[in-house]
């Protein structure tokens, strides 16, 4: 590897423009690790052809492929590889300490000494599922902070009794022969998850004012870039680019977007990207040529056999092998919430004919699954829950109790409740809401309600506001607003006492088990029905005459989580190039609920 590397990228100036000049060395080197999700060793994900940005893959007549990579030793002897050519600043966004039965059990703290010893970020900015813990130990997410070696940035998080912020806003680093100002904001949703994750611990900023401060506040301090690393969704990092001109690039993350080609919001000469989710890493280039800030941009995909992708470290193998080793043991014995973990995680505990994952929007069949593993063990009416999309992919065959903690890697007790169809359909609305708003701003993370499989829902993703559910059946039949179900869930940490499964309203008739958690259901569930053979049904669809959405990132450009209604007419559907700029931001309301 040397500086003069022409099959990474092209350079170009920051406005898009080819610069026309490939020859010479970058003055720095970014690399961007995103969502690792407690990813300590290789596993597998599914890649999407997408119509826009794509990896070079070969999908045969597919539109999407299924490869094992990642995990800290591949990370590792990248990182080492570049750093061997380069001044390298590693960027860290969060969502590293939750994700796998290895940090459920340890609270996260079993990331510390790999990330440590062998990623060795510079800078480090907090993700949504870092506050996890907290459900389980209060202070837990300062203590994680405390052990990482990395100076941690955070313009937006503050203490909640005394409103001062816990972190700085930026840092000025000085990388290869640039100077350069990294500016750090954590996730904006925290306080729309479980209240055990925030309350009465942290308040969050939401503003993207913020971020323009931050990257002024740099500015003055003379630097000659800047850059911003968050762990805030693609859509709302776009939206921001068009609005804060002093960054020149921005680093997203939480929805797990693969940028393979960076998006350039011309109007302010600023470069966006998203590295995937923990397997990928990425890759920005600057130099400084004329006065001008030039960049060029890769993201490795890290697969096992990739052109891209070295011999895994050996010292963080042992590392990692060291950490996961109690867990392979006959019986592990760690306890935590109301779960007990006492099989070895490779554990084979079901089959299935047809691949499992669930980076998808509206519907995938992981998601299918889980519902109907709850629905049955209840025997309710239908089954909920979140439309969760990180964790591993499953290939046909064997599947290991491992792989199910990466889907539901939290202890919390399942639990089920009456609810009245009006309650159901309005609470799947507000998700509507959420994910459709033509504000990328009040957009969250890109995932609607799902549920079991004898459920069907049509969404009309241009309709107003409030009219986005058109039809929502359950058995075949509509859903009577006056009839009342029995609904399967689970119990949030925090939650009111009737609240389940994140629904938002009291249900009645509630029962909690205690003693048991959604692995244990679907463990269950995979007992008695293997193998099991899901795929995407269609059980979400948007209505024949009701615009499109995108189920994966195959189905159309990126971002590939959209807000479903565009700005003129509410006819065409919302891309990354309709996402308006010159928003005038207000002076107050930068600590506001949404």
């Amino acid at each position: 590897m040397n500086g003069n590397e022409t099959s990474i990228a092209e350079w170009k100036s920051l406005d898009g423009d080819a610069t026309g000049d490939d020859a010479g060395a970058p003055d720095a080197v970014f690399a961007h690790v995103s969502d690792l999700h407690g990813q300590l060793s290789p596993r597998h994900q599914v890649y999407y052809d997408n119509q826009t940005s794509r990896p070079d893959f070969d999908f045969g007549d597919d539109d999407r492929v299924v490869e094992r990579g990642g995990g800290i030793p591949l990370l590792a002897a990248k990182l080492d590889e570049l750093r061997e050519s380069y001044d390298v600043c590693t960027l860290m966004s969060g969502d590293t300490f939750h994700g796998s039965a290895v940090t459920t059990y340890t609270d996260g703290r079993a990331m510390l000494a790999p990330i440590n010893e062998h990623v060795a970020p510079d800078v480090y900015v907090p993700g949504n599922w870092d506050y996890s813990n907290e459900a389980a130990e209060d202070g837990n997410f300062v203590e994680l902070m405390d052990g990482l070696d990395a100076p941690i940035l955070a313009n937006n998080l503050y203490d909640w009794e005394t409103d001062e912020r816990l972190y700085d806003a930026y840092s000025v680093l000085e990388v290869g022969g640039l100077s350069v100002g990294v500016v750090g904001m954590t996730n904006v949703y925290v306080d729309r998850m479980a209240p055990a994750f925030y309350e009465g611990k942290y308040r969050f900023g939401k503003h993207p004012a913020l971020l323009e401060e931050s990257a002024q506040a740099a500015r003055e301090d003379g630097v000659d870039v800047v850059v911003a690393v968050t762990e805030i969704g693609l859509p709302w990092m776009v939206q921001a680019a068009k609005d804060c001109a002093s960054v020149d690039v921005m680093f997203s993350a939480h929805t797990h977007e693969y940028t393979y080609d960076p998006i350039v919001v011309e109007e302010t000469e600023t470069v966006v990207v998203e590295s995937g989710m923990g397997e990928a890493l990425g890759r920005v280039d600057l130099r400084v040529r004329d006065g001008e800030v030039q960049f060029r941009h890769h993201l490795y995909c890290l697969t096992e056999d990739g052109e891209h992708t070295p011999e895994p470290d050996a010292d963080a193998e042992e590392t990692v092998e060291a950490v996961r080793a109690p867990f392979f043991e006959s019986d592990p014995g760690f306890e935590r919430g109301a779960g007990t973990l006492d099989r070895p995680l490779d554990a084979v505990v079901g089959r299935t004919e047809k691949p499992l994952y669930r980076q998808s929007f509206l519907e995938s069949a992981w998601n299918t699954l889980f519902n109907d593993a709850l629905q049955a063990h209840f025997d309710t009416d239908l089954a909920v829950s979140h439309g969760f999309r990180y964790g591993t992919a499953i290939p046909p065959g064997d599947i290991t109790l491992g792989q199910l903690y990466t889907f539901f890697p939290m202890t919390t007790p399942v639990a089920r409740g009456v609810a009245y169809g009006q309650q159901l359909t309005n609470h799947m609305e507000e998700f509507l809401e959420d994910n459709f708003t033509p504000y990328p701003y009040d957009q969250e993370d890109g995932r609607v309600r799902n549920f079991s499989s004898n459920v069907e829902v049509t969404v009309d993703p241009t309709a107003k506001r409030g009219r986005r559910l058109v039809e929502m059946r359950i058995d075949g039949e509509p859903i009577d607003p006056e009839e009342t179900y029995s609904v399967a869930t689970f119990r949030r940490p925090g939650d009111p006492e009737r609240d389940l499964g994140n629904c938002g309203f009291p249900f009645r008739d509630v029962e909690v088990e205690e003693g048991t958690i959604p692995i244990d259901v679907i463990v269950e569930y995979l007992d008695d029905h293997s193998p099991v053979d899901y795929e995407v049904t269609g059980l979400i669809e948007p209505a024949d005459d009701g615009g499109r959405a995108q189920n994966t990132p195959a189905d159309g450009p990126y971002p590939f989580i959209q807000p479903g209604v565009d700005y003129q007419a509410g006819e065409a559907y919302c891309e990354t190039s309709m996402i308006p700029r010159g928003n005038a931001f207000p002076e107050d309301g930068r600590n506001r609920k949404r």
